[in-house]
C-alpha cells in the first residue's frame, strides 16, 4: 500500500487548501482556526470547488 506524501510546513509558508466541495462559512472558519493553531506562522487560504493543495515556501 502506498503511503501519502509527507508535507513539512515551516513558518512563512503560504498554503492553498483547495476543496472539492463547498463548505459553509462556519466550517471554513473552523478549518482555518485548526490549521493556524497547528501550523503557527503559516498563511492558509481555502478555495472551494476544486481538489488539490499547493504550498509556496516562504522566503
Amino acid at each position: 500500500m502506498a503511503q501519502p506524501a509527507l508535507i513539512v510546513l515551516r513558518p512563512g509558508d503560504k498554503v492553498l487548501i483547495a476543496l472539492s466541495d463547498e463548505p459553509d462559512e462556519d466550517t471554513c472558519k473552523a478549518i482555518l482556526a485548526d490549521l493556524r493553531r497547528t501550523f503557527r506562522g503559516c498563511d492558509f487560504t481555502i478555495l472551494a470547488g476544486v481538489s488539490a493543495v499547493a504550498v509556496q515556501p516562504g522566503t
